[in-house]
């Protein structure tokens, strides 16, 4: 019994970013809060950030399916790095903004690993008739609180979307990160992602900080979540098939009752569905991300079912690799548990479960509407 995952975008910069995910054995971030990890310092300067952006402005250019292979590469060590955020979502939101004056010298910095954008979609007010986390008054000044804001690694700026005044328009306002970090609490995960509550209340977000408003914002927030969601996918899988290559190592070296566990057939059953549940999602995830082309397709349903079907399948998977290893007791210390509480982590990111519901409802609803 053997098995190994085949990427599903194979070439250089898959085999790169495994042999970099490979070589980083620090699972966690240095003590300082806003000290950058070896393995971060070494995407920056292969120019992982600026893969999505156009090369205008000083970036590859590259498509989707690009990142996504560093992305799964990097998924099967459980590597813990805002990859989705930093090198898709925070770059696509900026690239719907090259008139302002400020943010082509910022997307070329991004590209050179010399400024590193940390962006918040307030998921929520994409939905029709809802509300924002964060408002900005017609004073200048912002009000409410931002929550689970990775940083994992440091960053330079913050990029939130929110709305304005009493009319509620859609703005996106790029602040400077270090200011705020006194104003955040911080918090580390299962999966060792470190991530923040701040507090914005009463923070001034000038005119040449609100980079975009009106309708645009709305279509670029909704291309960036796209993305994120598809790469959030990407990394469960990358992960699961990791975790189903290492199951099947087990159990073939680990022997009871004299005999490999590998021959016992209720545990080749469950290994069975776990890999029937690895392959279907792999086929999803990849004709999706082929589809999005360099990631500016607006969010959708089938993005939307796929993502929520990641989450179940990446709790299926993690569940399964665990007892198949003896349960959580016996595999705490092996890099298994960390794959899993990383798949686990990871299906939450760009949508839950109820998010993708409550999007997939409000969806229903409007369609039913204009019919």
């Amino acid at each position: 019994m053997s098995f190994h995952a085949t990427p599903m975008f194979s070439g250089d910069m898959y085999d790169t970013s495994l042999r970099l995910a490979a070589s980083a054995d620090d699972q966690t971030r240095p003590g300082a809060p806003n000290a950058a990890s070896a393995k971060w310092r070494q995407m920056l300067a292969l120019g992982w950030q600026g893969v999505l952006i156009a090369e205008d402005d000083g970036g590859a250019g590259a498509a989707l399916s690009d990142l996504a292979a560093i992305v799964e590469a990097m998924a099967r060590h459980a590597q813990v790095a805002p990859l989705a955020g930093r090198c898709a979502v925070a770059p696509l939101l900026l690239a719907a903004c090259r008139a302002h004056a400020g943010v082509r010298p910022l997307l070329a910095a991004v590209a050179a690993g010399q400024a590193s954008v940390c962006a918040v979609i307030d998921a929520d007010a994409r939905l029709p008739g809802a509300g924002s986390a964060v408002r900005l008054a017609p004073d200048a000044r912002l009000h409410g609180s931002l929550k689970g804001v990775d940083l994992s690694e440091p960053a330079t700026h913050l990029l939130l979307n929110t709305r304005e005044g009493q009319t509620g328009t859609p703005v996106l306002v790029l602040l400077p990160l270090e200011p705020l970090l006194d104003r955040a609490r911080h918090y580390a995960g299962v999966d060792g992602r470190m991530t923040c509550d701040i507090d914005l209340q009463g923070v001034t977000a000038g005119a040449a900080d609100v980079l975009l408003r009106g309708e645009a914002v709305l279509a670029a927030v909704d291309s960036a979540y796209n993305a994120g969601s598809l790469l959030a996918c990407v990394q469960a899988v990358g992960a699961g098939g990791a975790m189903i290559e290492q199951t099947i190592d087990y159990l073939n070296t680990r022997t009871q009752f004299g005999v490999q566990l590998s021959s016992f057939q209720a545990l080749r059953h469950r290994l069975v569905d776990m890999y029937v549940a690895y392959e279907n999602a792999r086929g999803m995830v990849r004709r999706l991300v082929e589809q999005s082309g360099q990631g500016t397709c607006a969010y959708s349903a089938d993005t939307a079912l796929v993502k929520l079907s990641m989450s179940g399948i990446s709790r299926m998977l993690a569940e399964s690799a665990i007892q198949l290893h003896g349960g959580m007791g016996m595999t705490l210390e092996m890099p298994v548990a960390r794959l899993a509480m990383h798949s686990l982590a990871g299906s939450l990111q760009s949508g839950d479960k109820s998010q993708c519901l409550d999007w997939l409802t409000a969806q229903t609803v409007a369609d039913a509407a204009r019919a």
